[in-house]
């Protein structure tokens, strides 16, 4: 049996103006969202950090890069990050989140854009998306590299695989069940736990989820479930025969944010100890799992390789051991967030 392909995917993104509590939070960029860089840290809590969690397991990620943000913190942050991430080995792939455009609205007196690319037609679709390579472009990476794509808030529909295909992108990874009643508009009758072509010739490379014991599913997104969570899945996965296994991260999930203002904060110390015994599991279970990026499955399929499907599979169940881990988990970020706490992790 060949090995399970395994995605470790993370979104890079700033923040838009955002009201929390009845008090206006500023507008985050490049340095505090994306580099986790702080007044009171000595070491950067961002990708930076991710990309060294990786490395240090022989494994190399997709950073799905948010590219509208560049129009309020600037082109040269956004040329920044994706030549350091490309420097290291990484792939860059195509993220967005149109209402970053304009992160300071509310400062500016402005109505927000429309977030999700779901409510755009498929004509501005299109064109948000053919921005966004442009953007990339002028950051550094080469056109032929960028052939994936990830919606802000998973916020796709049917008609952004078209849009998609209109710009020459190979590999959507947007379809996330946890998110159907939320963003995702995306459905599909033949859709697949792993890799499936898609409308318009476009592949589809889900969020893997779980079913949870109660019913509902919960994504596979490291501050969302527990490593126990993780690694359960990957070997159901691999007995179930679903092929590929996409997990997600933040660029900014490794770190509480104390204050934007004061550009302090600390390390998120359960979602670092998840990501780094996710990368040494799959390290010490390489016979049986292979972590690629999405840039080199969408290389591939574009270049003409036999399609490896993953059949229309049951989707794994979480199970309720797991799950008691996941929330006191839970529990205790929400104590470290608020109280100077922190497991000795770095």
């Amino acid at each position: 049996m060949s090995r399970t392909r395994v995605y470790l995917t993370v979104d890079v993104e700033g923040a838009e103006e955002r009201v929390v509590g009845g008090r206006l939070v500023p507008a985050q960029g490049y340095d505090l969202r994306v580099w986790g860089r702080f007044e009171n840290q000595s070491r950067d809590l961002g990708v930076g950090l991710l990309m060294t969690e990786l490395e240090r397991c022989g494994l190399r990620g997709t950073f799905f890069t948010e590219v509208f943000g560049a129009h309020t913190f600037g082109l040269d942050g956004l040329r920044d990050v994706c030549g350091e991430i490309r420097a290291r080995g990484h792939d860059v792939q195509l993220h967005t989140h149109p209402v970053q455009r304009r992160a300071r609205y509310r400062t500016l007196g402005e109505a927000p854009a429309k977030d999700s690319i779901a409510d755009y037609p498929r004509g501005e679709q299109a064109k948000l998306l053919a921005e966004g390579l442009d953007l990339l472009v002028a950051s550094g990476v080469p056109r032929a590299e960028l052939l994936a794509y990830r919606a802000g808030h998973y916020g796709a529909n049917n008609e952004t695989w078209s849009a998609m295909a209109d710009v020459g992108l190979v590999v959507s990874s947007n379809y996330n069940p946890c998110y159907f009643g939320k963003t995702c508009k995306m459905r599909f009758a033949e859709s697949a736990p792993g890799l499936f072509l898609a409308e318009a010739g476009v592949y589809e490379l889900p969020i893997s989820n779980f079913v949870e014991a109660r019913g509902g599913y919960r994504h596979l997104q490291i501050t969302a479930v527990s490593l126990g969570e993780m690694k359960s899945y990957l070997r159901e996965a691999r007995r179930l025969g679903i092929r590929e296994v996409t997990l997600v991260t933040h660029s900014f999930e490794l770190c509480h944010i104390d204050s934007v203002e004061g550009r302090r904060g600390r390390v998120n110390s359960v979602n670092l100890l998840r990501l780094r015994g996710l990368a040494e599991f799959l390290r010490d279970n390489a016979r049986d799992f292979e972590v690629e990026t999405v840039g080199a499955l969408a290389a591939r399929l574009a270049g003409g390789a036999p399609r490896e499907e993953t059949a229309q599979v049951e989707m794994p169940r979480g199970r309720r051991r797991h799950k008691a881990r996941r929330l006191f988990e839970q529990a205790y970020k929400r104590v470290e967030a608020k109280l100077p706490l922190a497991l000795p992790v770095l």
